[in-house]
């Protein structure tokens, strides 16, 4: 009579072994596919936000979406942010969030990135809660005092050269500034944190990293590109107040003759 042989305790651990090792191998390559697909959904979302934003300037005789608009004029308290833009939401294909309300802060959780931690579990802030996962470039306005101006938006013959100018990228916050993407003092210290911590570090207006280091940008003419942090924030030229893709002006801090020249509707 024959007998079934079964696996020796030495077998089944080199078995085991086997496994081990294959997973090993496989999972950090099938975690870089897993972010990669976010990363992609990502960069589908964020070049919505630059279409939608040429879009907007057949509507609008040639402005871009306001980043902020104040129809009571500077220093007015009401305010109306490019989330809150009922033109600029119908463009994006909010259809369920055309109402006025606290839901203009917020973006449909469709519309949020895959790695936003803060946006998908709806973390509130200690003092600012938006739920979406982008903000807009508001650096040409941000020398001046919040309340100051009444209206910070370009018309497409204000922005000199549209390829190079960046309008959109991830954030925790609806607008954001150069020197929010300082991640030596944001991001790597804070992560994924809301909004009030990166107030307190001077980093408010955040650039977030979060794909690999790096970020989805839509420019002004709705091109998307994936750069790399350090290819988004350099110390030595903010030192040297020079802004870049961050600002339509050649030198950071403008001049007052300078900023005179910003459009004004």
């Amino acid at each position: 009579m024959r007998t079934k042989k079964a696996f020796t305790l030495i077998e089944l651990l080199v078995v085991i072994s086997i496994i081990a090792l294959l997973m090993a191998v496989l999972m950090p390559a099938l975690l870089r596919a897993k972010e990669l697909g976010k990363r992609m959904t990502c960069c589908s979302h964020v070049r919505s936000l630059g279409l939608a934003n040429v879009l907007y300037t057949e509507d609008a005789d040639g402005w871009y979406v306001p980043i902020i608009y104040r129809a009571g004029g500077a220093g007015s308290t009401t305010q109306i942010g490019w989330p809150g833009n009922q033109l600029f939401r119908k463009l994006l294909g909010y259809k369920d969030k055309q109402g006025q309300g606290e839901s203009n802060w917020h973006a449909p959780k469709e519309f949020r990135c895959p790695s936003d931690l803060v946006g998908s579990q709806e973390r509130p802030d200690r003092l600012y809660t938006n739920f979406l996962s982008y903000g807009a470039n508001l650096t040409d306005w941000y020398y001046s005092n919040w309340y100051a101006f009444g209206y910070a938006g370009h018309k497409n013959v204000t922005v000199p050269m549209p390829a190079s100018e960046l309008f959109f990228t991830e954030s925790n916050d609806w607008w954001l500034w150069w020197k929010g993407a300082n991640y030596e003092k944001g991001w790597d210290v804070l992560g994924q944190d809301t909004i009030m911590p990166y107030k307190d570090v001077g980093c408010d207006g955040p650039t977030l990293y979060r794909h690999s280091e790096g970020v989805n940008i839509a420019f002004y003419d709705g091109h998307v590109e994936y750069r790399k942090k350090d290819k988004v924030w350099n110390a030595d030229e903010w030192g040297a107040g020079k802004p870049g893709m961050w600002s339509t002006f050649k030198k950071w801090p403008p001049t007052e003759a300078e900023q005179r020249r910003l459009p004004r509707p």
